[in-house]
This record gives C-alpha cells, sequence and structure tokens, in this order.
C-alpha cells in the first residue's frame, strides 16, 4: 500500500543531522572555546607583575632558574626602589624589566664564599663570569665583564637612573 499525499504538496528532504555533523558543530564550538581560554590565559600573563627590593641576590644557578621561568609566563619584573645585589641583578636582562631611578644596584663577580674570602679557581671564575654575564644586556655585559667582576669582596654600587641613562627601561 502506497501512501498519497495530499494534492499540491511537495516531497521535501530533511536533512539528517548525524553525527558527522554534531562533531563537527562540536568541533567547532570547542576550538572556539580553546581559542578563547588561550587569549584569556595570554593577556592574564601577560599583566603579571613581580616586584623587587631588596634582595641580597644568592645562588647564580637558582637565579638562573627563576629567570627562567619568569620568561617563560610573561611576568613583568618591576624594581622600582630598595637594592637589588648580586645575582638579583640578573634580572636586568629580562626584556619585560624596568627600574626606578632611586632603585640600588650592587653588582660584584662570582666567589664561593665572599664574606670568608674564599674566591674560585680562575677556570671556575671564568665560567661563572660569562654565565652571569650572558643574563646581563648588552649595554652591562661589557662593564661586568671588564670590571664588576673582579670586585670579589665588596659591591659597586650602581643607581637606577644611571642603568636608566644606559638604555634598562624605566619603570612609569
Amino acid at each position: 500500500m502506497q501512501h498519497s499525499q495530499p494534492e499540491g504538496s511537495k516531497k521535501r528532504r530533511i536533512a539528517h543531522r548525524g553525527p558527522t555533523t554534531y562533531l563537527s558543530r562540536l568541533a567547532s564550538v570547542l576550538a572556539f572555546a580553546v581559542t578563547g581560554l588561550l587569549f584569556v590565559t595570554a593577556a592574564v600573563q601577560a599583566q603579571a607583575i613581580m616586584r623587587v627590593g631588596n634582595d641580597h641576590g644568592g645562588s647564580v644557578a637558582e637565579r638562573i632558574t627563576q629567570i627562567n621561568r619568569i620568561r617563560a609566563t610573561g611576568t613583568r619584573v618591576e624594581i622600582r626602589d630598595g637594592y637589588c645585589q648580586s645575582a638579583c641583578t640578573m634580572y636586568l636582562g629580562l626584556n619585560n624589566v624596568c627600574v626606578g631611578p632611586s632603585a640600588r644596584f650592587g653588582f660584584h663577580g662570582p666567589a664561593i664564599n665572599a664574606r670568608a674570602g674564599l674566591a674560585m679557581m680562575p677556570d671556575e671564575f671564568e665560567y661563572w663570569s660569562q654565565l652571569m654575564a650572558n643574563y646581563y644586556p648588552p649595554q652591562l655585559r661589557g662593564w661586568f665583564l671588564s670590571t664588576a667582576r673582579y670586585e670579589i669582596f665588596g659591591i659597586i654600587d650602581v643607581s637606577g637612573a644611571e642603568l636608566i641613562r644606559l638604555g634598562i627601561p624605566e619603570c612609569t
């Protein structure tokens, strides 16, 4: 038995929205959501700020690990006031660092323990000096290698104003 259609009506084919159409729409929605999430995450990371002040420095190796994390997250480093000595000064090589004119920076060369008067062997001294210098911007690197690294038992004090004059960005 055949079903008849009312006169004047036409057969319409209804598009079937099967699993392929559903999955492709779901994939589009998910792609849009992930893109939005990545955009928001990047914006939040770009806005992260780490304020540094009154930092005595410490281990060069530990500071390198921290600097690499800062680079990976895009965190901005601001050294507006107070002091930043020793390994802390390695932040100056970051692309997203700024300094305040009143901040003070203390540079010296690598030593096993400067307070106890323990200097490194020449090959160790050269290795650690070069490693530190690689974390400075070009305008400080040469000065560090020719002058500051030879200060082992004291600190060469440099103002933020002087670093700004040399091209380190000023915090605004």
